[in-house]
């Protein structure tokens, strides 16, 4: 045999191994031998049982094996992997799978139980079938299986061993139910439930403060799919019977305000909960000055919808970016020409309303005396001179100056 040939035959010996170990090339194998008995202890043959192991890879491979007369079946697994035991069986059943931890080479005795099935019908205290409404099987108080009721009300569990079990019963606007069904081969059970209500009561907060602060007045709406109600806020509060044993959608309902959804599952007792919102986000301009001299600035402040400073801001002037709002939401805007100028401010993708600034060449621009159009001086700057700044100022000083010299010749 030539070298080449070699090759190709330890090849295609490897690809055989991997095929057949599931791709984990390397990993012993181990084998478990399970025992199948029934519930009396007396072995079972015929029955197909099924080992399950997740790889390293996350996938999921599986081992099957029909168990002997002997109720002996052999099934080869990864060495130290965690197996799960179970049955695929039309008479026998588990109800829970048997967990092996660090598998290894050992007998294990698998237990299975005749099956049975549970015919659960749900009615109302009036006796009307119940659709919808949630069935679940526990036994030592763990649910075996759950399902729903169909339209009429029924539901027919999967097949559990048989034994004696508590039947639960809950949905929406009625209180849970109990009952003890013992499962044979075919068991029937009827389970009436009771409507009720409890009290919800709803704080409103706006949770723009820290801590929030109480919304006074407003409503607040609750709903589920089968309830919703709108209820006055008093004083920050709203109460109101809801039905029990569901989930609800709290929000606050008022004008202005932008609500945060809050989910609660009301169960079968009074319950509580906050609900929050906020002011819709919104941006307002001040200019110090409406008229303002062209090359000159005035300064801008910009508020948010609770009247608070914005820091950061960034300020339009004709579309046109021309700089930011320091800590204290205040900006220096220079109108470079004359008419009005349009101020905007932008913070995210919330932007004021616009506010218009006038832009002047001198002082006395207009039909008033101080170019406003109406007479009145009531502008004035940052550094408190009347009218448009520094140059009126320096103007008003020159004109006393001349006016002083005059009268002393």
């Amino acid at each position: 045999m030539n070298a080449s040939r070699v090759v190709v035959v330890a090849a295609a010996v490897l690809v055989v191994a991997v095929v057949a170990t599931g791709g984990a090339v390397g990993q012993e194998q181990v084998t478990l031998t399970v025992s199948v008995t029934d519930q009396n202890g007396d072995t079972v043959g015929g029955v197909t049982v099924e080992a399950t192991w997740e790889t390293e890879s996350g996938e999921t491979e599986t081992a099957t094996g029909t168990t002997a007369s002997n109720g002996n079946v052999l099934l080869d697994v990864p060495e130290g992997a965690s197996v799960e035991l179970d049955v695929d069986d039309d008479a026998y059943v588990r109800n829970r799978p048997l967990r092996v931890a660090n598998a290894s080479e050992t007998a294990v005795a698998l237990g299975v139980s005749r099956s049975g099935t549970a015919t659960v019908t749900v009615v109302d205290d009036r006796d009307r079938p119940q659709a919808n409404a949630t069935v679940r099987i526990r036994e030592d108080g763990r649910t075996v299986d759950r399902g729903e009721t169909d339209a009429d009300g029924i539901y027919e569990t999967a097949r559990v061993e048989r034994g004696t079990y508590e039947v639960v019963v809950v949905k929406p606007g009625y209180f849970e139910a109990q009952r003890e069904v013992t499962v044979a081969r075919n068991a029937e059970a009827t389970v009436a439930l009771e409507r009720g209500t409890v009290t919800l009561d709803v704080r409103a907060l706006d949770d723009h403060f820290d801590p929030p602060a109480s919304i006074e007045t407003g409503a607040v709406r609750v709903s589920s799919p089968a309830y919703d109600a709108e209820v006055s806020v008093t004083e920050g509060t709203a109460s109101l019977n809801v039905p029990v044993n569901d989930v609800y959608t709290v929000e606050v309902v008022k004008d202005g305000y932008d609500a945060s959804n809050e989910r609660i599952r009301v169960r079968e007792s009074s319950a509580s909960v906050n609900a929050t919102a906020q002011l819709t986000p919104a941006l307002s301009v001040t200019p110090a000055n409406e008229r303002v001299l062209v090359s000159e600035t005035t300064r801008v402040t910009v508020r948010n919808a609770y009247d608070e400073r914005v820091p950061g801001a960034t300020v339009e002037v004709d579309g046109d970016a021309v700089g930011e709002t320091n800590d204290r939401g205040e900006v220096d805007v220079e109108i470079s020409s004359t008419g009005n100028r349009t101020i905007v401010a932008r913070d995210g993708s919330v932007a004021s309303d616009p506010v218009t600034v006038e832009g002047v060449d001198t002082a006395t621009d207009g039909n008033g005396s101080d170019g406003s159009g109406d007479g009145d001086d009531s502008g004035a700057t940052d550094d408190g001179s009347p009218g448009f700044g520094v140059v009126a100022a320096v103007l008003a000083l020159l004109a006393v100056g001349t006016a002083s010299r005059l009268r002393g010749r």
